[in-house]
């Protein structure tokens, strides 16, 4: 619209409306509420300017009003394809690339509006102007009477003629985001292994697979499919998922899971079992914890900015590893217990074997200040529960997967083994 009526201090005031939106936009990208409150609250600031000014501060207003949508849905799937629920496709490409194209184009008008409000030139947005033509109050506030008195009739004007425009405008913004979607669309990979697994999971799976276990793993296969093969016994007894197991060369009386189904199982650790019952009541533990998702339930209760600002930033090492082997809840951990005690009485597997590993931790053959041990319950309290758990067991027969014979040879290819070359591999895949 005309604002060659505008005094210095009106044209300051309208311009402001921009400046305040660009600010407040760029400041807070990923919380598109922040910038439709402060939007909101200049605006009411503005009811009882001038019509022009007020007309100018609807203008940055509702120009911001689609986009609160449009960015709301950018952030949500994006968090969602973080979180791995979703998975990233040609469909979400094109939205986003068409969400960055009505960011950028809301920026430069907005600097556009700024220019022209200073050189009292009309200020005329496709959609937006006339919705503002048909609903800003064709009033002015007048602060000597201290009551609304009629604007200049040219806005009612203004208001007859933008009503259809407005449909007009409406039906082609519609249609042009329509036709710009799919021309992006049309170009984009239709198989979704054509784009890469942003997920935090997958990129948490990559770092602890490069850090423990690439450059690690036993090169010896039998001892490796020993391992395997004791596992699987335990995890088909209890109808359990297949679970990928690494061996790794370690000085630490260790295991983990992780996301992906993933467990790393050190070599110290099956040096310091004296039976495959006691390999196993360790394994059944991880084996709990990633059937009850806890290391991914862990991350998503831990996560936080700083967390996503040190991924961006490639500084992750400290805390991909600690939100991976550390920070699962004390239940969590207990309930691994029942559950390893479970899958071992399952399985044909003596379940005190968990109590008799446990146990060396009283002893101090054992040091317990390993990862494995921490922010766990009390050793004492485990072992009670163990026990106690047992107790309540119907008897039965129980099997040794190894005899002692076996389980000496096993665990000299264990500690004999070399381990295989690191392997570079791409981050996204």
């Amino acid at each position: 619209m005309y604002v060659n009526r505008l005094s210095d201090t009106e044209k300051e005031s309208a311009v402001n409306g921009y400046l305040m939106s660009l600010a407040v936009f760029a400041t807070t990208m990923p919380f598109p509420v922040i910038n439709l409150i402060a939007n909101i609250i200049y605006y009411i600031r503005r009811r009882k300017s001038v019509y022009i000014t007020r007309w100018h501060s609807m203008n940055a207003f509702v120009s911001q009003l689609p986009l609160f949508f449009i960015n709301s849905f950018t952030w949500y799937s994006a968090w969602q394809i973080i979180w791995d629920d979703w998975h990233l496709n040609g469909y979400f490409v094109a939205y986003y690339v068409v969400a960055a194209i009505l960011n950028i184009a809301e920026i430069v008008l907005s600097i556009v509006c700024c220019i022209k409000i200073k050189h009292n030139k009309e200020v005329n947005w496709i959609m937006v102007s006339p919705f503002c033509h048909i609903f800003c109050a064709k009033k002015s506030w007048d602060e000597w009477q201290r009551s609304w008195v009629s604007a200049d009739p040219i806005y009612e004007k203004l208001a007859e003629e933008s009503k259809p425009r407005l449909l007009r405008d409406v039906a082609v913004s519609v249609f042009s985001v329509v036709v710009l979607y799919f021309l992006i669309l049309a170009p984009m990979p239709k198989s979704n292994d054509s784009y890469p697994d942003l997920s935090l999971f997958s990129l948490i799976e990559d770092h602890i697979y490069d850090s423990y276990v690439n450059g690690h793993e036993l090169e010896d296969e039998k001892a490796t499919e020993s391992l395997r093969k004791c596992v699987d016994h335990l995890r088909e007894a209890n109808g359990i998922d297949s679970v990928n197991v690494y061996l790794v060369k370690s000085n630490q009386v260790n295991a983990f899971a992780y996301s992906g189904r993933n467990m790393v199982v050190f070599t110290s650790l099956i040096e310091k079992c004296d039976s495959v019952g006691e390999l196993l009541a360790v394994v059944g533990h991880e084996l709990g914890h990633i059937e009850r998702d806890h290391v991914r339930q862990s991350v998503k209760q831990n996560v936080g900015i700083s967390l996503l600002f040190s991924i961006f930033l490639g500084n992750t090492s400290g805390i991909m590893t600690d939100l991976t082997t550390n920070h699962l809840s004390r239940s969590d951990e207990r309930e691994a217990d029942t559950l390893s005690v479970r899958y071992l009485y399952n399985a044909n597997i003596n379940p005190i074997s968990f109590a008799s590993f446990m146990g060396k931790l009283l002893n101090g053959s054992i040091a317990d200040n390993y990862g494995f041990f921490s922010d766990h319950p009390a050793t004492q309290e485990r072992i009670d529960k163990c026990r106690a758990q047992v107790a309540n067991l119907p008897a039965k027969e129980y099997i040794e997967l190894m005899d002692k014979d076996e389980w000496r040879v096993f665990k000299e290819k264990v500690q004999e083994s070399n381990v295989k070359p690191f392997v570079y591999r791409p981050i996204l895949k």
